[in-house]
């Protein structure tokens, strides 16, 4: 009678210790918020998510606390929304994760307003410039944010990009190559914010005045004054020298006094200097040099600075001291410039006090008390990157009973791991049944008892069934309390093992040991992570990934082999002679022990020295995945492969390697290990460059395609191309393309309209649009995680409206969108499809022959109805010998007319 009370205690302290190590785990961020612009009365959504899911998310707002006043902001499930955006709700934003343990505090996400300001007067209304030469157009690009993209209307046509003999600086110049007479004419610049799509053109613009080529002086246009630049690491530069003269100026550039283009990483754009990626050493003195032969003229110097983003190369960890000690903290940051550091305890600014002394990149507490305990944070900035590092502290206030707790937390939380929300929900549905313990059972001392080992599956990873699959699995070591139930979660994965499905999560009871997943996808690869649940909690998981076979045909299911019944045996039997695809059970003959190799693993950046290395395991031989080790080598030098990260727990699948160089490519590998030793090798990762800068990159594409050219087909199509570089985004992996287009006198977002291009095409044909009619182009690419930012802005004017009777059926083949749905009654018919150009050429020569015959039958008609007309005449009409009367010698003389008629050459009588 006694044994229900004990055991009812068993589960409560079960339950209570369960809790507590889930609400004390450290929190850790798993999305920060990031910075965006928005157009005023735009909405805006930040999010942050953090671990343990019983982490509590809030908001800060310039630094303080910020709860349910604020007008038009709304904070629901860890995200902050603004309905409208103004001054009033724009600014840095955080967010802080909290627990038992402490709190930490994300990276600042700054929130502002799109604007576009208003032109300056122009002060040079004239630009005068000599045939053959070269012209420079000025433009003083107004206030933008984000930046402005600049475009020219040179003689009424609009310039976006480079083309021809005009090129478009990134200082928002225009430079014209071999002036001719007939580049003539008004010049002005205009302004477009990609963000508000507010496009500002310069009120006067500028007047550009040809003259007859002279021996003029070489000399530099543009600049005129000595350049100091300060420009983030790995980011794109021209360095601008526009020259003019006759004959053409001879440009060269050199760096602290020696040739610029030496070392292959800078090369010649006309007269400018660009490179597609700053290093640190490229920092220096660069001269644009201008001359004819050896005379030298003129030149203009740059003094360039390369930023670097902030590296910590030693982090914050763990530790663990006792009350009444001294304690060091260190935080090693790198950047140029120097980073500051800042210094948080759970999420609040720490300062200098006579018990925290703050020694350059280390903090020093003395004295340590119970309130010290936490996590604390070094948060290093430098204006160009952001870095952080957390670690906690645990205090203990001595030996004893509290200690000795301390000590049971931090190994709940060491065995703690990551659960699916879905599996937590049902695991707090079901209530733990009463179980049939004894008083023995009752007695033992709770440090005995252990959550049960991971379930052993015995189900092979193939299957006949194209959409079945039958789970075969038995229990581990049960850890001294009865197993109640397993969990088992399986999805479905793509080939590539870049993107799945979701969760479905089935609870078994604790005394069955089959599962039938049914309504599975035919030759698709399924993963299946399965857990075991007791009184003391689950235990660790078991990993299993199977492959269902194709779908037969109908001609192979007349021949195939019966399906085996529903109902399988718990201990099915094996016979001799079964093929591999049967159930197989554990033994020596049928299992190699080791787990099978894990998929290749996939690389995302994690901080500009450091990675994520993320995998999906396989088979773990029969015996449960006790660990995971991860090794990475160096791509282009003969090296070895070295241990990144090993002993990690098999409730991980990705690890953070740190401490690599920055810029290099590196290549990663798993490998799985359990009771039986190492599983094979996993292949290889594909090369990836470490990103070299502190900004982590989310899910979705950050940086857009580039519009490269735009053509009117017709009047009613426009031809797009356009180019996409997958290391701008970091090879972020991309689903399509996103084409936004909307007539260019419309101020109205709502106008646009969007074309959908999948894959990784790089042309598209805009279809159904109006004559004559000028439209505005832009792009954006897109993946599950979001789509990236806009691309260049292009504007393209259609065609004047074609004649009648000229058909567009040859264009419209070039169409990406979907056709058209079909006519009712059937696909068969002529309008079912685009017509064949073997068919539009029998069209051609069939309309010129009928157009020929027409005209033959014409001229024949013509003919005839002449021919009877003169026949007429000669019908009515007498011979000349029959006119008795003629003029001779000035004499009138009569007429004799015939019997019967009234009228002779057209006269009558007496007249």
């Amino acid at each position: 009678m006694q044994s229900a009370p004990a055991c009812l205690h068993a589960l409560l302290a079960a339950a209570a210790l369960i809790s507590a190590s889930s609400s004390d785990l450290t929190p850790r961020f798993i999305s920060e918020p990031i910075s965006t612009v928005q157009k005023p009365g735009g909405p805006v959504v930040l999010r942050c998510s953090a671990e343990p899911p019983t982490a509590r998310i809030s908001w800060l707002l310039d630094g303080e606390p910020l709860g349910s006043g604020l007008p038009g902001v709304q904070i629901q499930h860890g995200s902050l929304s603004i309905a409208s955006l103004s001054t009033a709700t724009s600014g840095r934003y955080q967010c802080v994760a909290s627990s038992s343990a402490g709190a930490v505090l994300s990276r600042a996400a700054l929130v502002s307003v799109g604007s576009l300001a208003h032109f300056a007067p122009s002060l040079t209304p004239i630009v005068v410039a000599e045939e053959g030469g070269t012209a420079l157009i000025g433009c003083a690009v107004p206030q933008s944010n984000p930046r402005a993209q600049i475009r020219f209307r040179a003689r009424g046509k609009w310039l976006q990009q480079p083309a021809d003999r005009y090129l478009i600086l990134p200082s928002g110049n225009l430079q014209i190559l071999n002036v001719s007479m007939e580049d003539r004419g008004s010049y002005r610049c205009a302004a477009y914010n990609p963000v508000t799509h507010d496009l500002r053109i310069e009120p006067t613009g500028r007047k550009l005045v040809v003259t007859r080529s002279s021996a003029a002086q070489p000399r530099i246009l543009h600049p005129l004054q000595p350049q100091a630049l300060a420009v983030p690491q790995r980011s794109p530069l021209t360095l601008e020298c526009v020259a003019a003269g006759l004959p053409a100026a001879a440009v060269r550039w050199e760096r602290d006094g020696r040739d610029a283009l030496r070392g292959g990483r800078w090369a010649l754009l006309h007269s400018h200097l660009v490179t597609e990626g700053l290093q640190p050493e490229d920092s220096g003195n660069y001269s644009c040099v201008v001359g004819t032969g050896l005379e030298e003229v003129t030149y203009v110097n740059y003094s360039l600075t390369v930023l670097e983003p902030v590296s910590i190369s030693k982090g914050l960890q763990d530790e663990t001291v006792a009350v009444g000690t001294t304690v060091s903290l260190r935080c090693a940051a790198h950047g140029s410039p120097t980073p500051a550091l800042t210094w948080l305890h759970n999420a609040a600014p720490l300062r200098a006090s006579p018990r925290h002394f703050l020694l350059g990149s280390s903090l020093q507490i003395r004295g340590v008390t119970t309130q010290d305990a936490g996590v604390y944070q070094c948060v290093a900035d430098n204006g160009v990157g952001f870095a952080q590092s957390a670690g906690r502290l645990h205090v203990q206030a001595g030996a004893g009973p509290k200690a000795e707790a301390t000590a049971l937390t931090e190994a709940a939380q060491s065995d703690g791991s990551r659960r699916d929300s879905a599996a937590e929900a049902a695991f707090r549905s079901s209530a733990p049944p009463k179980l049939p313990l004894d008083t023995a059972a009752t007695d033992k001392p709770w440090g005995s008892i252990s959550p049960p080992e991971a379930p052993i599956i015995l189900s092979p990873p193939q299957t006949l069934s194209p959409d079945v699959y039958t789970l075969l699995w038995r229990s581990g070591r049960d850890g001294g309390l009865p197993i109640n139930a397993y969990f088992v979660k399986y999805r479905k994965l793509d080939d590539g093992v870049s993107t799945a499905g979701a969760w479905h999560t089935v609870r078994v009871p604790g005394s069955e040991n089959e599962l039938r997943l049914s309504e599975l996808e035919p030759s698709s690869l399924y993963e299946v992570l399965m857990v075991a649940r007791s009184a003391a909690g689950e235990g660790q998981p078991a990993m299993l990934t199977f492959r269902t076979s194709k779908e037969r045909t109908s001609s192979s299911k007349n021949t195939q082999a019966p399906s085996p019944p529903l109902g399988v045996p718990k201990h099915p039997v094996v016979h001799e002679g079964t093929n591999s695809f049967g159930v197989v059970l554990p033994d020596a003959s049928r299992h190699s022990g080791v787990p099978e190799a894990p998929d290749r693993p996939t690389i995302s950046t994690a901080s500009e020295s450091s990675v994520y290395v993320t995998w999906i395991p396989r088979a773990n031989g029969g015996s449960p995945i006790t660990a995971f080790k991860v090794e990475y080598r160096r791509v282009g030098r003969s090296s070895d492969w070295l241990i990144a990260a090993d002993s990690i727990s098999p409730s991980k699948l990705s690890v953070e390697v740190r401490s690599l160089e920055p810029g290099e490519m590196y290549k990663f590998r798993v490998i799985a290990v359990n009771n039986y030793g190492e599983s094979p090798r996993s292949a290889a990762s594909r090369p990836y460059q470490v990103a070299g800068f502190t900004h982590r990159f989310s899910s979705r594409p950050i940086a857009g395609p580039h519009i490269a050219y735009t053509e009117a087909i017709s009047d009613t199509q426009i031809m797009l191309k356009w180019t996409y570089i997958t290391s701008s985004n970091n090879n972020t992996p991309i689903q399509g393309f996103y084409i936004y287009y909307r007539p260019t006198d419309s101020d109205n977002d709502s106008d646009y309209k969007r074309d959908v291009v999948e894959g990784t095409k790089q042309w598209h044909l805009i279809n159904h649009l109006q004559p004559e009619t000028s439209y505005d182009i832009k792009m954006q690419c897109y993946n599950e995680g979001g789509e990236s930012e806009y691309s260049n802005v292009m504007i393209c004017e259609t065609k004047v409206k074609r004649m009648p009777g000229v058909s567009e059926y040859p264009a419209k083949e070039l169409s990406t969108p979907p056709s058209p749905p079909e006519r009712a009654g059937g696909s068969g018919g002529p309008s079912s499809g685009p017509v064949r150009s073997s068919d539009m050429l029998y069209l051609i020569v069939g309309c010129v022959l009928g157009v020929m015959v027409l005209i033959l039958i014409v001229f024949i008609a013509m003919c005839l109805w002449k021919n009877r007309q003169q026949n007429a005449m000669q019908k009515y009409d007498p011979p000349g010998y029959l006119y008795q009367g003629a003029e001779i010698g000035g004499q009138m003389m009569k007429y004799t007319t015939l019997p019967g008629t009234s009228r002779v050459n057209g006269r009558g009588p007496g007249t």
